[in-house]
C-alpha cells in the first residue's frame, strides 16, 4: 500500500510547479524590459538597432528614466520621425497591426507606432509637438520582438504549470486508489452447500 507520503509529494510537484513557472514569467520579462530603448520626448536619440525587422514605438503613460518618475496621458500632438544616420534616408512611421500594452516594474506602455528596416544600423528618432511647445514631456520606449516573446513566455509559464497540475493529480489520484483498495476487506470464502468441513 503506497505511503500517505506521496500525498506530500503530490503537493510538492504542485507548488514547484506554480513557483516556477512564476519566476520564469519575472524573470524574461524583466530581461524583455531591458530590451526596449527609453527616449524622453520632445527630443532625439539615436538607436543601435542590431537587425532589421519591425520595431514598435510606445508611449509609456507611467515610467522611470535616470531616477526620474514621468507620468504622462496625453501626447496628442507629437510628431515621430526617423532617419537612417548613414545615409539620411527617412524611414516611414505608421500605425502598429495591433494594440499591445504591458505594466511592469513601474512602467505602463502602449504600442503607438511602428517602423521598419531592412538593414541593421543606426537610426536617429526625433520627436516633437506640432507647435513647438515642451509639455508636457513624455517617454517612448523601442524595441522588436517585445509581443511575441511575451506571448511565448506567457504560454510556455502557464504550460509548466499546467504540467505540474496534471502530474500532482496523477500522483494523488493513482494513490489515492491503490490505497483505497488496499483497505477494502478481503472477501469471504464462499462456502458451498453440503461441504464437510476442512475439505
Amino acid at each position: 500500500m503506497p505511503s500517505r507520503g506521496w500525498y506530500v509529494v503530490a503537493a510538492v510537484v504542485l507548488v514547484a510547479a506554480v513557483v516556477a513557472a512564476v519566476w520564469l514569467a519575472v524573470a524574461r520579462v524583466g530581461g524583455m524590459q531591458g530590451g526596449l530603448t527609453q527616449i524622453v520626448v520632445p527630443g532625439s536619440a539615436d538607436l543601435e538597432l542590431t537587425r532589421p525587422g519591425t520595431y514598435t514605438i510606445f508611449h509609456e503613460r507611467t515610467s522611470q528614466v535616470d531616477g526620474r518618475i514621468f507620468s504622462s496621458s496625453d501626447i496628442s500632438g507629437l510628431r515621430v520621425a526617423v532617419r537612417s544616420v548613414a545615409n539620411g534616408r527617412a524611414i516611414a512611421v505608421r500605425r502598429p497591426t495591433g494594440s499591445t500594452s504591458y505594466n511592469f516594474s513601474g512602467r505602463s506602455g502602449q504600442s503607438v507606432l511602428a517602423f521598419d528596416i531592412d538593414a541593421p544600423g543606426t537610426y536617429r528618432l526625433t520627436a516633437g509637438y506640432d507647435d513647438g511647445r515642451t509639455r508636457p514631456q513624455a517617454v517612448l520606449a523601442v524595441g522588436t520582438g517585445f509581443v511575441s516573446g511575451l506571448l511565448a513566455t506567457i504560454a510556455l509559464s502557464f504550460g509548466i504549470a499546467l504540467a505540474g497540475v496534471a502530474v500532482a493529480m496523477v500522483i494523488f489520484i493513482v494513490v489515492l486508489l491503490k490505497r483505497r483498495r488496499a483497505l477494502q476487506p478481503a472477501p469471504a470464502p464462499v462456502q458451498w452447500p453440503g461441504r464437510p468441513p476442512g475439505w
